[in-house]
């Protein structure tokens, strides 16, 4: 085969390492086979038994401090308990922020970590400072707790059990089924709410205390003193050690019945001697009712006892498996576990939503894959597409490997980095196919015109996959939540890109060189029509499924895009199959677009007024979002198939009357056709599937919350705001309780849209300004749900013991406390260990009713002998009010005013700014200072991170390209695609109606990696033309006319992987819709501004060289330093 070399100047170049390696794999097909099965086994293999999960595992760098002090008020336990711990912890080293609610009887110090600590390792510490704390606390404060912050934990299956039985019925078919299900595979717990405890009841006789002269202490302190295990030390007996232990613990009824109050000679006194033991249940604290879609009316609803099971998952389980083996139980062993009488609903199913989630994006993952193949074969040969398609499977397969390594999940996240990654992929095999094609059809032979062509364009291709690695690069060590939550963004994309460079260099031009062996064969005519006509018939198809609805049967899932689709990419194909054939260069776009290049470059004032009109449009699209144009918010409104209704009513109300306030949110939730199932939680708070359990959250009786589940989008006429709009009008109407609907939000927890932190030393001062500020929000329009951290004043009733009456009587204020707390709860002596179960020993005196502050006054009291002591001889009642907890945050008393709002109308910065604006004149109290959290501090934070991502990546992107290039000015060139992207990002948002966020703000920082691909390949064939002789103006006007085609290709296809998913994904939409307008703007902008700007600064070099070249011939060496310094 005689070939010209001149002709073809790539035959010249020397082999690079890139080249030799690509070389391996074209002269040794077989190796290329192997690696092709291996990859198909390992991906698959790993793709199977990849963890699912909704979303990527956040770490949560807290922990927390709980300490009760049963019966103090919030005051009593800021300043005895919260600030001596806080002291504490405040000596532990990388603590970020120490936060505190101090509440009546609880403490709770929350401690927040820097980033990068070990959690576990703080705990440990914390539980060291706080070892020795208790003899600085009041001696009826329990000893403080120090937990981690559980994440991961929210349940990933909810059931209710209902029945028309008494609850202990009920909750002993719980207990089974709890047994069963974590028996199950990936179950760590579960977790039953709405039962009652057992407890052994001692119910004090008072005249027996008069008769045997004992105090209630004294019997507190015979339980406390009789139920212990201590250790004794080691003895050596006959020549074997032995563990010594004193062993007192109650093991049955009869231990507890038996002991000894007090030791007379002759005779003891024993417990039920002086009282009377039941081994019963404590008093329901907690109702349930449960809608499973069947009741139709309250009483059907509320008549029925209820308890929750929430199955809680271990660490690396799969969710959707979870669900699989729990059902086949339950399918198993349906009449044993749930037999007739009781129904067991599903009523909340995390399985079920990850599995349609990941079903979602796998659907427009296969969405954008047809539409990348249907690029192709619009841009190239269909032998040619095919090859350049078969790396998108492969580089997947190879992808899903490293992420099963790298210890990533399948998750909503990782699913859609490889969506993104999709249309990346080809970019690069579609490079080097272009070459390929190009040199073939020069005369050079397959196999020889992969190498060459490969060996040539590798190292371009190369320095375009490390930039846009580079850009993603910056994302791995964005910090806190938000990091954890994006990690696996660049990790899955830069994962995905190495495979694909790696694919593109060596199966590429091993397949090429089999396939295109042999070039073209001539064919009859009929043939030939046939495979035009089939060719057109295969765009169609792929255009139906690609806009394709996958979860409709065959024939009903063709959408409208699907036929607008199949009639453009059809109607495309057919003209180039059937019109006349031109050469490239002549084709009509082509000619029109060389010709105004040619025009642009060739004057100066030309290319500056292209790059100046483009630097001000710059200019303008980036002010949008600080002037109000483009709007902007941390995460944007998505339909949540999910929402809850929080209800407080007045403080001191019963669980009575605050059930009977639920019910009527449940009546108006009745009516709701949209709903599919809903729970209320009433005395304590509910759970969810898409929130952690709250393990610092008890009982409480002035709260409720209803968690409501919908039904599926397209089972419904409304979106889940349209339906929340509907209920908090209807609310509105009921007296007597706050109540509050919250929304899900998208993506990770990022707080309240407006929230003001109120700091200062005065609680009444605090407590003024967070009502104005409560009253202020109230007052504005599209402002939802305004509420303080106070709450409202919780009625308190203050004992005030005469001390000296009372020592004189034999009392003191401990032991009156513990008299009233008798009376009225009752009081935990000692524990007792029954089935591995620790079941509370609770006193009590007999009951009276108490009704009035009078029947309080007729309590007796019993002083150490025994005597009764009337209540009015020793102490009086005040009536007073107290707040319902005190804040601290970094030691200072801090106030929470937080709201939500109508996402109609504001985005949180836009809400926050006409807060501030209605407060510019409000006179602060002196000593009371405001500043904000919640998400606009998320957002603050969070944009600040990705900003200094952008610029690091910028930074990387410059010195791959300085390398590559080997100049300073010609990265430069390139990374002026960047704000050429941006143009097209702010007009994309703007049109479609999104907002700028932090999800079109990680699209912003992967256009710096991708928007300069094009121009990569653009500058680095300019400067090969100039290097085999070529003027600078015509190697720019050839190069625009070569790489027009393969520019736009990879334009179109990274658009194309990401438009199914843009379109149906509100989450995903603002990062989809910046990727595909800014891509499409810089593609654009870079064919005239890119070789403008070449052109322009090239063009000063080549002048300053001239000179420089005269100076040199002409004048004496310090010319030549004062040109160079010039330069």
């Amino acid at each position: 085969m005689n070939i010209d070399k001149k002709a073809i100047p790539e035959l010249s170049l020397k082999k690079n390492p890139l080249g030799k390696w690509a070389g391996i794999f074209i002269k040794r097909f077989r190796i290329t086979l192997l690696i092709i099965i291996a990859l198909v086994i390992w991906g698959t293999g790993n793709y199977m038994s990849l963890q699912r999960e909704a979303q990527p595992k956040v770490t949560i760098p807290f922990a927390y401090v709980q300490t009760m002090y049963i019966g103090a008020s919030p005051e009593e336990v800021e300043t005895l308990v919260t600030e001596p711990i806080e002291k504490r912890l405040d000596e532990i080293e990388g603590v970020k922020t120490i936060t505190s609610s101090s509440g009546i009887g609880n403490s709770i110090v929350f401690l927040e970590f820097e980033t990068g600590e070990d959690v576990d390792e703080k705990v440990r510490e914390a539980k060291e400072k706080l070892s020795g704390i208790s003899a600085q606390l009041p001696s009826d404060a329990n000893t403080p707790e120090v937990y981690d912050m559980k994440t991961g934990q929210s349940p990933v299956l909810i059931y209710a059990l209902t029945t028309n039985e008494d609850i202990l019925t009920l909750q002993e078919k719980a207990k089974k089924l709890q047994k069963e299900m974590e028996l199950s595979y990936g179950v760590k717990e579960v977790v039953i709410s709405g039962d009652i405890d057992r407890e052994i009841q001692i119910t004090i006789d008072p005249q027996k205390l008069t008769i045997y002269n004992i105090s209630i202490d004294d019997i507190h302190n015979a339980l406390a003193a009789s139920n212990v295990s201590f250790p004794a030390g080691k003895v050596e007996l006959n020549g074997k050690e032995y563990s010594l232990r004193t062993s007192g613990k109650f093991e049955t009824i009869e231990d507890i019945e038996n002991v000894i109050i007090r030791s007379n000679p002759g005779s003891n006194i024993i417990l039920k001697n002086v009282a009377s033991i039941e081994d019963t249940y404590e008093d329901r604290k907690v109702f349930i009712h449960e809608y499973n879609g069947k009741a139709t009316t309250i009483d059907e609803l509320t008549n029925k006892n209820t308890v929750v099971l929430a199955v809680l998952r271990k660490d690396n389980s799969d969710e959707v498996r979870i669900k699989e083996d729990i059902e086949k139980v339950l399918d198993e062993k349906e009449s044993e576990l749930v037999p007739k009488g009781f129904e067991l609903s599903l009523i909340a199913d995390k399985a079920d939503y990850v599995d349609k989630q990941l079903g979602s994006v796998t659907n427009n993952a296969i969405s954008g894959l047809f539409l990348v193949v249907i690029v192709l074969f619009l841009f190239i040969g269909l032998r040619e597409a095919l090859i350049v398609s078969f790396v998108i499977p492969m580089s997947l397969l190879a992808s899903f490997g490293f992420l099963k390594l790298t210890g990533n999940t399948l998750n909503e996240i990782t699913m859609f980095s490889l969506v993104l990654a999709v249309g990346m992929l080809v970019d690069n095999a579609i490079v080097v196919m272009e070459n390929i094609d190009r040199l073939r059809k020069k005369g050079l032979r397959a196999d020889i015109a992969s190498l060459v062509a490969t060996n040539q364009i590798a190292p371009a291709i190369l320095a375009s996959t490390l930039t846009t690695v580079a850009a993603f690069l910056p994302m791995l060590f964005t910090s806190g939540i938000i990091g954890d939550f994006i990690k696996s963004i660049p990790m899955t994309i830069i994962i995905t890109l190495s495979c694909s460079f790696f694919m593109a260099i060596t199966i590429t031009p091993s397949i090429c060189a089999i396939l295109l062996k042999g070039g073209q064969k001539e064919k009859s005519q009929r043939s030939e029509f046939i495979t035009k006509v089939l060719s057109v018939a295969i765009i169609i198809l792929l255009s139906l499924f690609a806009f394709a609805d996958f979860d409709q049967p065959l024939f009903r899932s063709f959408t409208v895009l699907s036929y607008i689709g199949a009639f453009l990419f059809g109607g495309g194909m057919a003209i180039k199959q059937f019109a006349p054939k031109v050469s490239h260069t002549d084709h009509i776009v082509i000619k029109i677009y060389s010709r105004v290049l040619s025009h642009i470059i060739a004057k100066t004032h030309r290319k500056l007024i292209l790059i100046g009109s483009v630097g001000l449009i710059f200019v303008l699209c980036v002010s949008m979002p600080f002037t109000g144009i483009l709007s902007v918010e941390m995460f944007g409104g998505e339909d949540m198939p999910e929402f809850s209704i929080s209800i407080k009513t007045p403080s001191g109300s019963s669980i009575h009357q605050t059930k009977a306030i639920t019910k009527q949110v449940e009546e108006i939730i009745l009516d709701i056709p949209e709903i599919d199932t809903f729970v209320s939680y009433v005395g304590t708070g509910g759970l969810s599937i898409f929130s952690d359990l709250d393990t610092t959250a008890g009982d409480n009786p002035i709260q409720s919350s209803i968690e409501i589940n919908l039904k599926d989008l397209k089972e419904r006429e409304r979106t889940s705001s349209q339906i929340v709009g509907s209920i908090r009008q209807a609310v509105r109407l009921i007296p007597g309780a706050d109540i509050e609907i919250r929304e899900l939000e998208s993506g990770p927890p990022s707080g309240s849209p407006v929230y003001v932190k109120l700091k200062g030393d005065n609680l009444e001062d605090l407590e003024t300004t967070a009502t104005d500020i409560k009253n202020i929000l109230a007052s504005m329009e599209g402002i939802r749900d305004p509420r303080t951290s106070f709450g409202e004043d919780f009625p308190e009733l203050e004992v005030k013991v005469d001390s000296v009456k009372a020592a004189t009587l034999g009392l003191d204020e401990r032991s009156i406390a513990a008299s009233l707390r008798s009376s009225i709860n009752g009081i935990v002596a000692t524990t007792y260990r029954d089935n591995q179960d620790d079941i509370d020993i609770v006193i009590r005196t007999t009951r009276q009713k108490l009704e009035t502050i009078y029947d309080l006054e007729k309590l007796t009291f019993y002083n150490r002998s025994g005597v009764a002591i009337p209540f009015s001889q020793v102490a009086e009642i005040i009536e007073t009010k107290s707040v319902q907890s005190i804040s601290h945050e970094d030691g200072k008393r801090i106030v929470h005013v937080a709201a939500n709002i109508d996402e109609d109308k504001w985005t949180a910065a836009e809400a926050t700014a006409a807060f501030q604006e209605a407060t510019i004149d409000y006179p602060f109290i002196e000593g009371v200072s405001m500043s904000f959290g919640g998400e606009m501090e998320a957002m603050g934070d969070s944009f600040g991170e990705m900003m200094l991502n952008m610029v690091m990546a910028a930074l990387f992107v410059y010195i791959i390209l300085a390398v590559q290039f080997n100049s300073l000015s010609q990265p430069f060139i390139i990374l002026f695609t960047v704000p050429l992207s941006i143009i097209g990002v702010m007009l994309g948002l703007l049109i479609t109606g999104n907002n700028f966020g932090f999800v079109a703000f990680i699209g912003v920082v992967a256009l710096v990696g991708i928007a300069v691909n094009d121009a990569i390949v653009f500058l680095d064939y300019i400067n090969y033309l100039r290097g085999e002789g070529y003027e600078m103006n015509e190697a720019i006007t050839e190069t625009g006319v070569t790489r027009f085609i393969p520019v736009m290709a990879t334009t179109i296809t990274t658009a194309g992987g990401i438009l199914p998913i843009t379109l149906s994904d509100p989450f995903f939409a603002p990062m989809g819709v910046a990727l595909i307008s800014g891509l499409s703007m810089a593609t654009i902008l870079t064919l005239g501004v890119i070789p403008a700007m070449y052109s322009l600064f090239e063009g000063k070099k080549i002048k300053v060289k001239e000179k420089l070249a005269e100076k040199q011939a002409n004048n004496p060496v310090e010319d030549y330093l004062e040109v160079e310094y010039e330069m």
